[in-house]
């Protein structure tokens, strides 16, 4: 328990410097392009016919 009672003290204090990697508010290809981009080095994205058409049913679902 003291464990617990002095880590919490100690992030008391503590800001966060988490800052979302993109706006939510993307397109489902445009965050798939930035974590790409940012987190892989990738210098894009290429989408299979399937992939394309699966991109597509995600926003018809209200999952976008």
């Amino acid at each position: 328990m003291a464990v617990a009672e002095a880590l919490l003290k100690m992030l008391d204090g503590t800001k966060s410097a988490f800052k979302p990697l993109y706006d939510a508010k993307l397109s489902i290809k445009d965050k798939i392009d930035t974590i790409a981009r940012k987190i892989y080095g990738a210098d894009g994205v290429r989408y299979s016919p399937g992939a394309e058409r699966a991109l597509e049913l995600i926003p018809a679902l209200g999952l976008s």
